[in-house]
């Protein structure tokens, strides 16, 4: 008997976190049953949603994927390895890009197929973040890896499948289907990384004595303030204008981190589209959820207040004067001709409004 379960992330609910901890504790959760593979490469499985993506994208060119004549050699791989290193009992996959590159019924039917060959049985589980708390984050992780556009009803229309977890569940679920099961759990904040080894543990049918897992340090976040975000939107344009190597940019976000401010809220035109879209609660009704197996956390999910609002900020010339001058400081270089580097804190503020200049004009 062969048995797979599945962790499909769902963006910022903690996953990074807990692959840390899978791979630290990948020795003590032998004992109990649960196998992690070593034949990925890293910590998350990517691969697996490289393999069966349509648009594998840029994860696809990490993985060297750029053909779908690469990806069926990368299914060839895959075979192989599965052929040659799976054994007997439970493993445990985990990617979070699982959930964000297969879009399509098909294309999560083409991996079931793929794994069905390998596996008696398929535990799928999968965590959701509510989307009025989501929102923020989400956002802020869109401008962090590059883009300009606003936080307003726009953001949620092209950004849906992002904050619709009914549609998502029903992708990944097959009620139809005995070997494969779909768990739906809510992200809360305190206790989140205890639920998921419950859940895995609960999924395994492990039974005391359960492992003494080993916690990882705490990985560095980036988080940036609301104005540290706003002025990193305003310098996004300057990177395909080689204005801004990547080098810089990375050093540039780091510099950010650096300078404390107020948290990005939920901006109101978000919320309000959110609200039309009837995804505040991410499209899930807590009856579906809750029924008769009283579950609390997600009664506390469903019954959290509502995320506080503030508009998306408009920076001062003295903000970004601060801004320019602690990049300058941190040695992050702009190139006004994208030619010649300068770190004078002038030339980096005019790149900087240049930038700006262009961003309002679209």
């Amino acid at each position: 008997m062969r048995e797979l379960i599945l962790h499909i992330g769902r963006a910022k609910t903690g996953t990074t976190t807990w692959q840390l901890m899978v791979a630290l504790n990948r020795q003590v959760l032998q004992p109990a049953g649960i196998n992690i593979p070593q034949f990925f490469r890293g910590d998350n499985h990517g691969e697996l949603a490289v393999a069966f993506a349509n648009q594998p994208g840029r994860l696809g060119r990490g993985y060297a994927v750029e053909s779908h004549e690469d990806q069926v050699e990368l299914r060839g791989k895959l075979q192989r390895k599965f052929e040659r290193e799976l054994t007997d009992g439970t493993w445990l996959f985990t990617s979070e890009h699982l959930s964000t590159r297969l879009r399509t019924a098909a294309e999560v039917d083409s991996l079931y197929e793929f794994l069905s060959g390998h596996f008696d049985q398929i535990k799928v589980f999968a965590y959701v973040r509510r989307p009025d708390d989501l929102a923020p984050s989400a956002f802020a992780e869109t401008i962090k890896a590059g883009r300009t556009h606003g936080f307003n009803r726009k953001y949620v229309l092209s950004a849906r499948a992002f904050f619709d977890h009914a549609e998502f569940a029903q992708r990944w679920e097959r009620p139809h289907r005995s070997d494969i099961t779909f768990t739906l759990r809510p992200y809360l904040r305190e206790g989140h990384l205890d639920d998921m080894w419950r859940t895995l543990f609960t999924l395994a049918d492990a039974r005391p004595p359960l492992p003494q897992l080993v916690v990882p340090p705490a990985p560095a976040n980036e988080a940036l303030s609301a104005a540290a975000l706003r002025y990193l939107q305003e310098v996004n344009p300057l990177v395909p204008d080689g204005a801004l190597t990547n080098r810089n940019r990375r050093a540039l976000i780091a510099t950010l981190a650096g300078q404390q401010g107020a948290n990005l809220l939920l901006a109101p035109t978000v919320a309000a589209a959110l609200a039309a879209q009837g995804l505040l609660a991410g499209g899930l009704r807590e009856r579906d959820l809750v029924g008769d197996i009283g579950d609390m956390r997600w009664q506390v999910w469903f019954a959290a207040a509502p995320s506080v609002t503030g508009d998306w900020p408009r920076l001062s010339d003295a903000e970004r004067d601060e801004f320019a001058e602690r990049c300058a400081v941190a040695g992050v270089t702009f190139n006004s001709e994208a030619e010649v580097e300068s770190t004078k804190p002038g030339t980096t503020l005019r790149a900087i409004r240049r930038a700006a200049i262009r961003l309002t004009q679209r």
